[in-house]
């Protein structure tokens, strides 16, 4: 079903994980305004009840791992007793707690970070595709980020899972584009959220040199990276996949 106006989501389902804050409950809140019904899934509880409790639309909330393929399972029945057409997944649960130089950073460190950061997005690409292809299509976008497209210094495994996330974006995009489904990761630079603004105040020269950085002159705000997320989501962009969209101020271009 094609919507009359390409950028509503109307009588479609969109599952997002990470929901309980920062970038995934605007995401949630976006797409909520378009018109969709929400599963959100991460594993505060009470976050994603926070979130779900500014929603005007059918919402369900799943608290649980993402690398686990019973919460993914959960998520789609979830979606089930909504009843509207299961049309998108956002992967966009992801962890970034170490800060150490590569060759200093445990194993155990790499393995918490991929769990999450790739593993979760690969189990829910696999169970909520699986659904697209048998419905005919639909729309997958993974959260990537700027630091897997550069060499951001002491936060290799987080570099790595978000490089890794593009690459399997256009894996899948080849893959299931023969069955209408489209693939695409957004890469957001320096965007506010409750652990960027926790890192910043307690560092102020930190934040001066992102700024700095950044052609605009400034950092981005949750809905300048939730509503291009959003939109690709949507008919609008019917003709975009495997694409990395980056949302960073032009911090990249600048160097």
């Amino acid at each position: 079903m094609v919507q009359e106006n390409p950028y509503r989501l109307d009588d479609r389902t969109i599952i997002v994980t990470g929901a309980s804050r920062g970038i995934g409950a605007e995401v949630a809140r976006v797409a909520a305004r378009q018109g969709a019904n929400l599963v959100l899934v991460a594993r505060s509880k009470d976050g994603l009840a926070a979130v779900a409790g500014q929603l005007d639309t059918a919402v369900r909330v799943i608290d649980g791992d993402v690398a686990d393929t019973e919460t993914a399972e959960r998520a789609l029945d979830a979606a089930e007793d909504i009843g509207t057409r299961v049309w998108g997944l956002v992967n966009n649960a992801g962890i970034n707690p170490y800060y150490r130089q590569t060759i200093d950073t445990p194993l155990h460190e790499w393995e918490d970070v991929l769990r999450v950061n790739l593993l979760g997005a690969a189990v829910f690409a696999r169970a909520v595709g699986r659904v697209m292809v048998d419905g005919g299509g639909g729309r997958i976008v993974n959260l990537g980020s700027i630091a897997g497209l550069t060499g951001l210094p002491n936060i290799g495994p987080y570099n790595a899972s978000k490089a890794a996330l593009d690459a399997m974006t256009r894996t899948l995009c080849v893959e299931l584009g023969p069955s209408g489904v489209l693939i695409n990761s957004v890469a957001p630079g320096t965007i506010r959220s409750e652990m960027i603004d926790g890192l910043l105040n307690a560092n102020p020269a930190l934040a001066e040199r992102l700024v700095a950085k950044a052609p605009i002159g400034r950092i981005g705000y949750l809905h300048e990276a939730a509503e291009p997320i959003v939109f690709l989501l949507t008919d609008a962009a019917s003709f975009i996949t495997g694409h990395v969209l980056v949302v960073d101020g032009g911090r990249l271009a600048a160097g």
